[in-house]
């Protein structure tokens, strides 16, 4: 499945949503604009063209056309076609790639009382693909309903809906993952790490335990997390660094040792690579803020 990564903030922008049954002989006409245009099949059979490539849209599957992007119906339905379509407004896509290739678990930096703005994420949806239209029916008539007699007093509201319809399609694409054996040697190397973070990394220590080749367990434990398995290791290091700097008056010292660092130059230099601050600098910055 092909999956659109879309930068966020700010989070797309709801315009408008529909629901047609279109009779067999029709066809959606050519055109080219610059919104989004969602376009899921409950039933029937749609077959559009964006610019040169054909998708056949059947029943529980969905597809996602592109702002400016031609697209026109190449083929004229052939029963009677139940479409819901929503249109939103956002940036062109900054990436495209297969759901195997979204590293679902790279983390966000935590952000601090510094920050004049947010870091950069992303919002991952699927370009073509099956969706749980049943599911996703009772949001979609909801919306529908909204928009018939929207008022500013509950505009908010209808984003709200939206935004839940795109977290909805994009759980879809992360569930699919689940299944696959990388997912899988993926969870089990997190797993392992989580609870031997005190312990000096070792490769070939996590290869014996888990019974996988070293570098196959890197390679799907960054295709989920974006971090080698070294990486991941020091990243819950420090998280359990920072919930001791701001919940206990331990020494660093004291906090180096009990997340498994012996030389505590070592862990305030890792810390700073980070976090952006000094270990001290955290715990006093967090100290005076609510």
């Amino acid at each position: 499945m092909d999956v659109l990564k879309l930068a966020i903030p700010p989070l797309p922008q709801f315009l408008t949503i529909g629901r047609s049954v279109w009779a067999p002989g029709m066809q959606h006409f050519e055109r080219a604009f610059p919104v989004y245009d969602m376009l899921l099949v409950g039933s029937g059979a749609l077959y559009m063209t964006e610019e040169e490539r054909e998708y056949e849209i059947l029943p529980g599957t969905m597809l996602l056309l592109e702002p400016d992007k031609r697209h026109v119906g190449h083929r004229p339905c052939a029963e009677p076609t139940l479409i819901y379509w929503v249109h939103f407004s956002h940036a062109p896509a900054c990436g495209r790639m297969t759901e195997k290739e979204v590293a679902w678990s790279v983390r966000v930096r935590e952000g601090t009382d510094s920050d004049w703005s947010a870091e950069e994420q992303y919002l991952y949806l699927p370009k073509r693909g099956a969706v749980d239209l049943q599911a996703l029916r009772p949001l979609l008539e909801e919306m529908l309903k909204r928009r018939g007699g929207l008022t500013m007093e509950h505009a908010v509201d209808q984003q709200l809906l939206f935004g839940r319809l795109l977290s909805a399609l994009q759980a879809g694409l992360r569930d699919s993952r689940q299944g696959s054996r990388s997912y899988q040697v993926a969870e089990r190397v997190k797993r392992y790490l989580d609870e031997h973070y005190r312990e000096p990394y070792s490769a070939e220590r996590i290869a014996d335990a888990l019974h996988f080749n070293a570098d196959y367990a890197a390679r799907c434990l960054r295709k989920l997390t974006g971090m080698s398995p070294l990486q991941y290791h020091h990243h819950v290091r420090l998280e359990e660094a920072k919930r001791l700097l701001l919940g206990t008056s331990l020494p660093l010292t004291e906090v180096a040792e009990q997340v498994g660092f012996t030389d505590v130059n070592y862990f305030i230099r890792i810390f700073r690579q980070t976090a952006g601050v000094t270990p001290g600098a955290y715990r006093r910055s967090a100290a005076g803020f609510v």
